[in-house]
């Protein structure tokens, strides 16, 4: 990861974005991610979002709200890469299987048809610590690519694959707030 300059809490910069086959380790926040296949270069950053849905339940007797329930809650990572190996755009096409035929001439080649099962990854997500110039990363432990991912091919910019990578419930999680993973940031 490069270098994080002062003030620390502001963050800038890109992170990187890793899958493995759900129940791979994670590495420590300042490990190596070997056992990990990196997507590649993004374009336009890497977006965490955290969906929800409340219900506000109100009475006759009031105007405004008297209690909040969450009735669903989510997490999405949103990217486009631009390193557009059929390797990476594998993962995102269900993790689809690459094949290579010698040739002459040699090639590869991943089928476009994804059917009904979703395949599934852990997705571990590597930026910059709030807390001095170390790492910070989200280990998400189970998420499927839900995206309709497309690619467009101009004569002026570069192509990109857009994809959204969506968690669901760990079932191994160790507690209920480890169901979608964690948020990890070095300190020192």
């Amino acid at each position: 990861m490069p270098t994080n300059w002062a003030p620390f809490d502001i963050l800038a910069g890109p992170a990187d974005v890793y899958v493995a086959a759900t129940g791979t380790s994670f590495p420590t926040v300042s490990g190596s991610v070997s056992a990990w296949t990196a997507l590649g270069k993004t374009e336009g950053g890497v977006t965490v979002r955290h969906t929800q849905n409340v219900e506000m339940l109100s009475s006759d007797q009031d105007t405004g709200p008297l209690k909040a329930l969450r009735t669903e809650e989510g997490l999405e990572v949103q990217c486009n890469l631009v390193s557009l190996t059929l390797e990476n755009y594998a993962k995102v096409m269900n993790s689809a299987t690459v094949t290579a035929a010698a040739g002459p001439p040699a090639t590869k080649e991943i089928p476009l048809y994804r059917d009904v099962n979703v395949g599934l990854f852990a997705l571990l997500i590597r930026g910059r610590s709030p807390y001095g110039n170390f790492n910070s990363q989200y280990q998400i432990p189970v998420v499927c690519q839900t995206d309709e991912p497309e690619i467009e091919h101009v004569k002026d910019d570069k192509s990109i694959l857009a994809c959204t990578w969506t968690a669901l419930v760990d079932p191994n999680a160790a507690t209920t707030s480890d169901r979608f993973g964690k948020l990890i940031a070095q300190t020192s």
